[in-house]
């Protein structure tokens, strides 16, 4: 009999372990058992936030396993090379000691391991254990095209060896896709040039996983990224798969859905960065001004220890601001007009899901690239332009502001999409129809051919 038990192994950031979460549940309503396996700083940032409901969040077919990631629980996590090198070095002894062991401990075996993009080094383990693969990107289909295409930009002379831009060019991975600027190239999205090597040498390293993987699988839909997802056949976009309880890191500060409720019908502009996203003092001070200038209420969710860059007497005038939101129950009240964001797909797929036209703001990584479907393909959001310090003045956030909010073909356009993706998810969409076809892969091929 075929194992129906299934190994997954996000990589320990929320924006990662929430998506996965997620599909961890839809995969137990089909009678599949997820083993998921954290770092012990994700595991106990997870276990907290759960607090007395971690039992009726789990159900019986999700289990948590932790592993250490080399450093103490007060160590920053926040750097690019502790992340990619240091923690990734770290990881892969642990799991070449794990992954035997839970083979050898699970009846019939591990049916598959599914491992988030960022950890595909870990299929070449898994293959030498006879245990089947997948990877799971919570990234757009577009930025495995271009992980996959890495070696023809540089036969191309677009990019060198070391993924430096040959020429300031806009490229175009396929027809239909956005177009890209080679100074917006993931990798390229950091200013200090050994992060950006570290970043580029690791997309390099995960390539591999993509020969090895059975399925890619992607927090996206078809209807989202035609072009990308049909790619190559191994993509299986089974999204968008929205925020668990199970995937939380922080308390949400559930006062602001009292404040929303006292705001007038889409009025409110939301404003949330992710985990990362950083404000020098004098950005930070204009977009605070920004927001007052338009005169209209506004949420904004402020990381703790970064408050004290609000101007004095900030508070209290037209703004709520928290520390963590309730995110999905945020973007679907109907006082929120618009959502201003750092441009995370999870966040995009969110504000897309509850009709909400787009202020982008992104950051770092693939952020510029998710701002290209929002602005040009789907057209239902716009950017902002910076001035010759590059800050994005007060004066262009009240400018944009209006000019999205005073525009009602951009919230036409974003009833729209909220109905292709939503279409995606039901019993007969195609994101659904492929989590199914992914769960009878895992029940039906083959035992695996364990290695002694």
């Amino acid at each position: 009999m075929a194992s129906h038990n299934v190994v997954v192994i996000p990589y320990p950031s929320q924006g990662h372990v929430n998506p996965l979460m997620h599909l961890c549940q839809s995969f137990a309503k089909q009678g599949i058992k997820s083993t998921v396996v954290n770092t012990e700083f994700v595991h106990a940032k997870m276990v907290k936030a759960m607090g007395d409901k971690i039992e009726s969040v789990l159900g019986s077919r999700i289990e948590l396993v932790a592993v250490p990631d080399g450093f103490g629980p007060d160590e920053s996590r926040d750097n690019i090379e502790r992340l990619f090198v240091d923690i990734m070095n770290n990881l892969q002894f642990e799991f070449e000691k794990l992954l035997p062991k839970m083979n050898s401990e699970i009846a019939g075996g591990i049916a598959c391991v599914i491992v988030d993009l960022s950890m595909a080094w870990i299929l070449e383990i898994t293959e030498k254990l006879g245990i089947r693969g997948a990877i799971f990107s919570p990234f757009t289909a577009a930025h495995s095209v271009l992980n996959i295409s890495i070696n023809k930009l540089i036969e191309d002379g677009i990019i060198d060896a070391e993924g430096v831009p040959m020429q300031g060019a806009r490229i175009q991975l396929k027809p239909g896709m956005p177009y890209m600027r080679t100074r917006d190239l993931p990798w390229m999205c950091v200013p200090i040039k050994k992060s950006q090597r570290i970043l580029f040498e690791h997309l390099v390293r995960i390539q591999r996983g993509y020969e090895l993987s059975k399925w890619c699988l992607f927090n996206s839909a078809y209807e989202l990224e035609p072009e990308s997802v049909s790619f190559h056949p191994k993509i299986l976009p089974v999204g968008p798969l929205m925020a668990s309880e199970a995937g939380q890191f922080w308390k949400e500060d559930a006062s602001c859905l009292e404040w929303l409720d006292q705001q007038p019908p889409s009025s409110v502009i939301y404003l949330a960065f992710g985990s990362f996203t950083d404000f020098s003092g004098a950005q930070f001070e204009e977009l605070a001004m920004g927001l007052e200038l338009t005169g209209r209420p506004f949420l904004w969710v402020v990381r703790p220890g970064t408050e004290q860059k609000l101007p004095a007497g900030f508070r209290g005038r037209k703004a709520k601001i928290i520390g963590w939101a309730p995110q999905q129950k945020v973007l679907r009240h109907p006082s929120v007009g618009c959502f201003l964001s750092h441009c995370g797909w999870n966040s995009i797929l969110e504000g897309v899901s509850n009709g909400l036209p787009f202020l982008c703001w992104p950051y770092v990584g693939d952020q510029h690239f998710n701002m290209s479907y929002v602005d040009d393909i789907w057209k239902v959001g716009l950017g902002f332009d910076r001035d010759e310090k590059g800050t994005v003045s007060r004066w262009e956030i009240k400018k944009k502001v209006e000019q999205l909010l005073g525009d009602p073909s951009f919230r036409a356009r974003s009833a729209q999409l909220q109905q292709l993706v939503r279409n995606s998810v039901k019993p007969e969409g195609l994101s659904s129809i492929n989590v199914d076809k992914f769960v009878r892969w895992v029940k039906e091929e083959g035992q695996n051919e364990a290695v002694v």
